[in-house]
């Protein structure tokens, strides 16, 4: 089985009390919007990908950045993103990750912000995990002061992307099989751990700790935490945060709809 995808300080020191580790879910949960549709439309702006060819997946996740998270949405955005990035060099994306982890900053809540460090403080190991990839990810985890990151790793040889994944794609269940492997690794006690999200498709995460908690969850979730007696945390959105979601949702949504039109009217 492959290791997971990660970023993490090396360095542990064997410990007589329990190990515990705190998970955190990227998209809405430490930012707002869609992570994904940041990586595409960047790559889109420096001539990486033509996004012509993933104007329904980057649609669909832009409004996810907005309602929330449809089933499928990362499913078939990230395989498709892979098939643009085919052949690219990765020197050419990692020059990518400095203007987006510094907008993801800008975008980061800072209620979950205070709760990370409140975890540090507490001597909690913290780990961002995300279906994006570990390129953009693992940087975000460093400026934020995260332990490490568990993320989707697209396969590079000769320093070239193949098209295909390194390890399995970092969605769902995925992330729960990637914790039980770092838990495994570092000792932690995940009986006594934390995992924060706002998605159902991060059930199998949720329900790998003691001490799962939603943040601003959607519907499905909302409904779960409430039958089991989970901790709900919502945060008020700021006015001018939620506009410009609304904005950049819209605009990703008329670009969807249009490119869908200009396919049409070509074939």
């Amino acid at each position: 089985m492959n290791a997971p995808a990660q970023s993490a300080k090396s360095g542990q020191t064997e410990h007589s009390e329990p190990r515990i580790a705190v998970f955190f879910d990227l998209d809405r949960t430490i930012i707002e919007g869609s992570s994904i549709t940041r990586f595409g439309l960047a790559a889109w702006r420096a001539g990486i990908i033509d996004v012509r060819h993933i104007w329904t997946e980057l649609g669909r996740a832009a409004l996810f950045g907005v309602a929330g998270e449809a089933k499928d949405v990362a499913d078939r955005t990230v395989p498709r993103l892979l098939e643009t990035i085919k052949g690219r060099r990765r020197s050419e994306l990692m020059e990518l990750r400095k203007p987006l982890v510094e907008e993801m900053l800008r975008e980061a809540r800072p209620e979950t912000l205070r709760l990370l460090r409140l975890h540090a403080r507490m001597g909690r190991d913290c780990y961002l995990v995300s279906a994006s990839a570990i390129e953009i990810v693992g940087a975000l985890a460093d400026e934020l002061g995260f332990a490490g990151a568990i993320a989707t790793e697209a396969e590079v040889v000769d320093g070239v992307y193949t098209g295909r994944l390194a390890a399995p794609f970092r969605h769902g269940a995925e992330k729960a099989t990637a914790i039980q492997q770092l838990a495994a690794e570092k000792g932690y006690d995940l009986s006594l751990s934390f995992a924060y999200s706002d998605s159902y498709n991060d059930m199998a995460m949720l329900e790998l700790v003691g001490i799962p908690v939603v943040v601003n969850p959607d519907s499905r979730l909302a409904a779960v935490a409430y039958e089991r007696g989970w901790p709900v945390v919502q945060f008020a959105h700021r006015h001018h945060r939620l506009v410009r979601r609304l904005r950049t949702g819209l605009i990703m949504a008329g670009a969807f709809f249009a490119g869908r039109l200009t396919r049409r009217k070509v074939q």
